[in-house]
């Protein structure tokens, strides 16, 4: 039974979308064991930033690739959008769509606080990124 503002919810199961941090801060006081062990689940800031080229075909066929941190620790990896899934494609001109994904457990170190970091910064990199990979 989940007890809302404008109502009672009677469900077998409730998922939750929230970092388990801010799920633990949520939760009532009978659930203090459960927050307790939320609290404790470490969580890391990832950065996903999309990107579109027009006029340009990927050179590459395949899901994507990774980045290992000794590489490029700022970079986790890009999905080939356009080939991952092409029902997604537009019908006008050729197009390449990918998904450049930032951060992880070197967010800060890379970028700084992840609520102040802007967004400009993160475009360049991902930019950067797709030029270099």
């Amino acid at each position: 039974q989940l007890t809302l503002a404008d109502g009672t919810v009677m469900a077998d199961h409730v998922v939750s979308a929230l970092p388990a941090a801010a799920l633990a801060e949520v939760l009532p006081a009978e659930a203090e064991p459960l927050s307790r062990e939320l609290r404790r689940i470490p969580a890391v800031s990832v950065a996903v930033v999309n990107l579109q080229y027009e006029g340009v075909a990927l050179p590459v066929t395949g899901f994507g690739h990774l980045v290992p941190s000794s590489e490029d620790a700022s970079l986790l990896g890009i999905v080939y959008d356009s080939v991952a899934f092409p029902q997604h494609n537009g019908a006008g001109a050729a197009s390449v769509r990918l998904t450049v994904m930032l951060g992880g457990a070197w967010f800060g170190q890379s970028f700084g606080d992840p609520a102040a970091v802007a967004p400009a910064l993160l475009l360049q990199r991902a930019q950067a990124a797709v030029r270099e990979q």
